[in-house]
């Protein structure tokens, strides 16, 4: 087994598909090849990944009206190829989004200086995270990475208090969800405490972006258009604002 090789898990009866990011003595660490999550594994546990196809990451079709000035989004990513993906789903759907690679423990270091240089209109805080098996799901240390998620909400939320002005969607595979939600996220991950895919926040935020102020967001339908449908959040009007053309 090196870096880089995809693998499965075979006491996970190769469930997911990940690719070995590092190797310390006899384990592996792990990243989801599409589910935003970190783990670590023997490597007696992995066998190699045959790729057969190419994957393929498609988006769901956001029907919105055509003469919207859709929302700003700030996208904060914990992964290099995930904020690539992203940054591309964002043209497709024609949103102005501004994208940044940092380390999850990065991420509280920059969030102000980020806000006053881009006055998104939503801010997207995800990356990778994932939660020890077997561990206390209402203790944040539990949780790989939601600490530093919660910090990113903690210190945004200081420099823009209202939850109408600024929309957070936060989180990432197993994240903690009812701290984030706590700490000020509008949309957050996992409910249930399960794998989301590394398009969902992307998907949320657009759906936000592109629905108008006038109206709460039709969560049903939101949740609907994501993957994994483990998101969650609370009453939130869109960031889409109607134009009008006047002629002769």
């Amino acid at each position: 087994m090196e870096i880089g090789n995809l693998v499965t898990r075979i006491s996970h009866n190769h469930d997911l598909v990940f690719q070995i990011i590092n190797i310390i003595e006899n384990k592996a660490i792990l990243k989801g090849e599409i589910y935003r999550l970190v783990a670590d594994s023997p490597l007696e546990d992995l066998t190699k990944h045959e790729v057969k196809n190419k994957t393929i990451l498609s988006l769901p079709s956001l029907n919105f009206e055509a003469k919207l000035l859709r929302g700003k989004i700030l996208h904060l990513d914990g992964d290099q190829y995930y904020l690539k993906k992203a940054m591309e789903a964002y043209r497709s759907y024609s949103i102005n989004a501004d994208g940044y690679y940092l380390k999850e423990s990065d991420m509280p270091l920059y969030i102000e200086k980020l806000l006053y240089k881009h006055h998104p209109d939503i801010l997207v805080v995800t990356g990778h995270d994932s939660l020890s098996k077997g561990q206390n799901i209402k203790d944040i240390n539990s949780y790989r990475n939601s600490k530093y998620f919660v910090e990113v909400i903690k210190k945004a939320r200081q420099v823009v208090m209202s939850k109408d002005e600024l929309v957070i969607v936060a989180g990432a595979c197993q994240s903690f969800f009812e701290a984030l939600i706590d700490e000020g996220a509008n949309f957050a991950s996992s409910p249930d405490r399960k794998n989301i895919h590394l398009l969902d926040p992307v998907i949320v935020a657009s759906f936000i972006a592109s629905s108008t102020i006038s109206k709460d967001i039709d969560f049903n339908k939101l949740l609907s258009d994501t993957y994994s449908k483990q998101i969650g959040g609370i009453e939130t009007k869109g960031k889409a604002r109607k134009y009008y053309l006047g002629g002769k």
